[in-house]
């Protein structure tokens, strides 16, 4: 049967503990699914400044052209390949409008100054243009789909745990307590600091006797497996629904108090790297929202 700290647990439903929850929704791997969204976002906003990928999109499809004179040319930092880019500030009059200023860019120098060059620029918004053969922005459009590599990994470390994470609290605080009938484990292709996240597979008896079967995702823990039935908890609207308890992201085992109810027995180191994560994740979501707005 189940040890001391499982089996006083009260019928639903229950109070789940801050720590518990924050550990349930994020833990070690969205932290660090965090982490690599915030870094990712931040080369972002470096290297993205000087991207106009919608930009460069308009001009391809359609555009009217004017002759363009070269004011100057210079060298930027930035190099493709060792191949320093070049920028260029040319100024052209658009048909009967006012003349306008542009700047455009070439990876290695292309013309020279007081050399005249076509400029494609929108009808509708002549401030948009570049010179023919060059880009709106300092490096191609395409390195926007590199920058978005880490952004995009580190999401999809932190999305998976608060989708499980809810699902997880809704089973501690409404679930029915049972025991594994049998389990096994296996490395998924998931790894921190090099430590495998295990997949733990396991079978158990609802209340009706009927079997299904179940599987948890956690680094390795020798909690789980050291008791004769490993505590379980499963819908009894859904079975389908279940998680092994010890697999909740703690340092230590739960527990549950004289009354029956769920215990955290540890730090509020949960309840800290939730609020960096989601701070972490936030702040970049709201300036992103400022600069689309």
């Amino acid at each position: 049967m189940f040890s001391q700290r499982i089996s006083r647990l009260v019928a639903p439903p229950r109070w789940v503990p801050l720590p518990t929850a924050c550990a349930a929704l994020t833990g070690l791997i969205g932290f660090v699914g965090a982490i690599f969204f915030s870094f990712g976002m931040l080369f972002m906003w470096v290297f993205g400044a000087a991207l106009h990928p919608l930009d460069e999109w308009r001009l391809s499809r359609s555009y009217a052209e004017a002759p363009a004179i070269i004011e100057s040319v210079k060298p930027t930092n930035a190099n493709v390949n060792r191949t320093p880019v070049y920028e260029y500030r040319f100024h052209f009059q658009p048909g009967d409008g006012e003349p306008v200023n542009g700047t455009c860019y070439t990876t290695g120098q292309t013309w020279q100054d007081g050399d005249r060059v076509a400029a494609h620029y929108l009808p509708e918004n002549p401030e948009v243009s570049r010179l023919e053969g060059s880009r709106r922005s300092m490096f191609s459009p395409w390195i926007l789909l590199f920058l978005l590599i880490f952004p995009t990994v580190g999401l999809a470390f932190f999305v998976p745990p608060i989708v499980s994470g809810v699902k997880k609290i809704k089973l501690l605080r409404s679930g029915e307590i049972t025991g594994a009938i049998s389990i096994s484990s296996s490395p998924t292709n998931t790894s921190i600091n090099n430590v495998p996240v295990m997949k733990y597979s396991y079978e158990f008896r609802d209340r009706l006797g009927a079997i299904y079967t179940g599987a948890s995702k956690a680094l390795p823990t020798e909690k789980i497996g050291d008791e004769a039935a490993e505590p379980i908890l499963y819908l009894p609207s859904n079975p389908q629904q279940s998680m092994l308890v010890d697999a909740l992201p703690l340092k230590l085992p739960l527990e549950v108090d004289e009354e029956g109810h769920w215990r955290h027995r540890g730090s509020i180191k949960p309840v800290l790297l939730f609020l960096l994560a989601w701070s972490l994740v936030l702040v970049h979501v709201g300036i992103a929202i400022i600069v689309l707005l």
